[in-house]
């Protein structure tokens, strides 16, 4: 568990702990000067703090501006992440009481902290992340823990205060509730749903990842965990896994991927992260090293005749190098076309330096649709982008060094109905030639709807 979720970031932690203990010793250097004898409380407290945050805030990104709020109460017990944002608080409530020795002011801390935490996450860029209220949750329950534990040790020796600072809890109360209600209300946008988190697979869905993996790959790797993720706000789901090679050992690597949910359509597998190919990859008979997309695409096309053999119908098929000298390999992709709309239906095989199947991607969507005709062309659908941008931003405007790129029109599905969208690429700086064609997985994309010229953050949802 732990691997998987501080993959690639043991630099990030050793930080986060140097600073932890650095903050702790300022804060017992600080209590000893103030004549406060609790300052190794106020250590904990400190360190315990700078942690969370720190963990927190790992892998953050751009703000979303929404909020998801989980109507089942229940389901972040049944999840490891709620479980872990349960005793990843417990220490701070704990540590909040036994520094301050003053139970109501404590308990204001740790049920605002991770409120606060939760509208930085859905707010701020640079440290945006899900905002979710089962997050909320489970840390304040586990703040709530620590803190009783701390107050039922002080009352057994009777040594609790409990009118202690009531009044300043009181008022700060007031003037959290206030500030945070209106900035949230003015900042996020508010996405009800009835579960979020994951949940262990069931039997026929795990069955159905086992299908999917001996046709894309035979019998090479074994399937790990498996969980059942809902999509937000839409009646859909994927399958979440990992998998290992057989017979290896675990340490030398594992795949991540996901299949949609009830449909099976979507399949997508990653096995390689960085630059440098693992034993991970899937060898594709007969296939060498490549050294040019030529050579890449044969190899990619040889895998797709042997396990995808229903792409040889596709109207089109492109290579293009993965980093500016190809460093992360070849991707090829198979693709359908009806009147200049992309199809649901591709293949995207990705190849190695070493000639192996570094990511999968296959969307067995459909070929043909009935689509009315798109409204908006590439120039309109990018102004409805700086537009949309425009008014989100305030009077603040777009700045001059974005840049609006359509990039092609396809079909998309919201709300039960197929509609074509225009793909736009938002981006910062002076045009260069890609060496790839972004992606959604690799560039900023916003959709737009091609008839109404509604604008949405993904091809997902009905909302604007």
């Amino acid at each position: 568990m732990f691997t998987a979720i501080f993959q690639q970031h043991h630099g990030y932690l050793a930080g986060c702990a140097l600073v932890a203990l650095a903050l702790a010793a300022v804060a017992w250097w600080a209590a000893h000067r103030l004549g406060d004898p609790h300052g190794r409380w106020w250590a904990g407290l400190a360190a315990t703090l700078a942690a969370m945050i720190g963990v927190t805030f790992m892998g953050s990104g751009d703000a979303a501006g929404e909020c998801v709020v989980n109507h089942d109460l229940v389901e972040p017990f049944h999840t490891t992440q709620g479980l872990w944002n349960l005793a990843m608080t417990v220490p701070l409530g704990f540590f909040a009481v036994l520094a301050s020795r003053r139970p109501l002011p404590a308990l204001v801390g740790v049920v605002s902290v991770p409120l606060a935490v939760e509208f930085v996450q859905g707010t701020v860029d640079g440290l945006g992340r899900l905002c979710d209220s089962a997050d909320a949750e489970m840390n304040v329950l586990g703040g709530l823990m620590g803190a009783a534990l701390a107050l039922s040790a002080l009352a057994a020796l009777k040594r609790v205060d409990w009118l202690a600072g009531a009044k300043a809890a009181l008022w700060a109360s007031v003037a959290l509730l206030v500030i945070g209600v209106g900035a949230a209300r003015t900042a996020v946008a508010f996405t009800h749903v009835d579960g979020t988190g994951l949940s262990a697979a069931a039997t026929g869905q795990r069955e159905t990842v086992e299908k999917a993996l001996r046709e894309a790959f035979g019998d090479r790797y074994v399937l790990g965990k498996t969980y059942h993720q809902p999509c937000l706000d839409l009646p859909c789901a994927n399958i979440v896994f990992n998998l290992f090679r057989r017979g290896a050992a675990r340490q030398e690597g594992y795949g991540n991927g996901t299949l949609s949910w009830p449909d099976g359509e979507r399949l997508d597998i990653t096995f390689e992260d960085g630059d440098r190919p693992t034993a991970m990859g899937f060898p594709v008979p007969g296939a060498g090293a490549p050294a040019t997309a030529k050579e890449a695409y044969e190899a990619a096309r040889a895998y797709m005749r042997a396990h995808h053999p229903w792409a040889e119908e596709a109207d089109a098929h492109e290579t293009h190098p993965m980093g500016k000298e190809a460093e992360f390999g070849w991707a090829t992709r198979w693709t359908w076309k009806q009147d200049g709309v992309l199809m649901p239906r591709s293949l995207d095989v990705r190849i190695d330096r070493q000639g192996r199947v570094s990511r999968l991607d296959v969307n067995r969507g459909p070929v043909r649709l009935e689509l009315e005709k798109a409204k908006l062309s590439a120039e309109q659908a990018e102004r409805a982008v700086r537009e949309h941008f425009t008014a989100r931003s305030g009077d603040r405007g777009v700045p001059d060094g974005v840049r609006f790129e359509a990039l092609a029109l396809e079909a998309v599905e919201r709300g039960g109905a197929w509609r074509p969208e225009w793909l736009v690429n938002v981006r910062v700086g002076a045009v260069e030639q890609p060496t790839s064609p972004p992606t959604p997985e690799t560039a900023d994309v916003q959709w737009v709807d091609a008839l109404s010229g509604d604008v949405h953050g993904s091809a997902f949802g009905t909302g604007r």
